[in-house]
């Protein structure tokens, strides 16, 4: 008798404990699997372009790509970003994928930066005014043509997109870089002249 007590009291709990997490996983997968991007969770911030198709304005220097994005803070902390410091521009390029050890490199490849983008998104934070919860502000974007220097915009027509360097204070903490992937706008199109 004392063993099946000890049996019950040893081993029955132990059943327990793999039936709860069994259910628990029935119920957790199917809520993870209906998860997509409108109904997955809301990002830090939007980066919207002012226009879908931008054509290159010409001027006495040359062409340029003149528009602007809007960043707006979607969180609930601050978030700092680079100014002129931080911005980049990539064009979606449409040929196979490459393979590497982290998985196949994305479509998308800088084409101009700012001279100063190598600065850390912490460095870069010590120097701008946070954007509090809930703000937004017009980025204008200014990028030259250029047929020489790497990487360089030469005004191909094709979808771009814009990155920029993003960093956000939890909870009077450390500063922490936003990733690449959450930090870049919308595509838009640069149509041919």
């Amino acid at each position: 008798m004392k063993s099946r007590i000890r049996q019950w009291l040893v081993e029955r709990p132990r059943l327990g404990g793999f039936q709860r997490a069994r259910v628990g996983a029935f119920l957790l997968v199917p809520i993870l699997a209906a998860c997509s991007d409108t109904t997955g969770p809301a990002r830090f911030v939007s980066i919207t372009p002012a226009s879908q198709t931008v054509v290159l304005q010409t001027v006495p220097t040359g062409k340029f790509l003149h528009t602007s994005v809007t960043l707006t803070n979607n969180s609930l902390f601050r978030v700092t970003w680079g100014g002129s410091c931080g911005v980049s521009l990539e064009k979606k390029i449409d040929y196979a994928f490459i393979e590497n050890a982290d998985g196949p490199t994305p479509p998308w490849f800088t084409v101009w930066s700012a001279v100063c983008a190598a600065l850390s998104a912490e460095a870069v934070a010590i120097f701008y005014a946070p954007l509090q919860p809930g703000q937004s502000v017009s980025i204008p974007i200014d990028i030259p043509v250029t047929l020489t220097g790497t990487p360089r915009f030469d005004g191909s027509p094709g979808e771009y997109r814009v990155h920029l360097s993003l960093a956000t204070q939890i909870f009077n903490s450390q500063y922490r870089v936003i990733p690449h992937d959450l930090s870049v706008s919308d595509p838009f199109s640069v149509v041919a002249q």
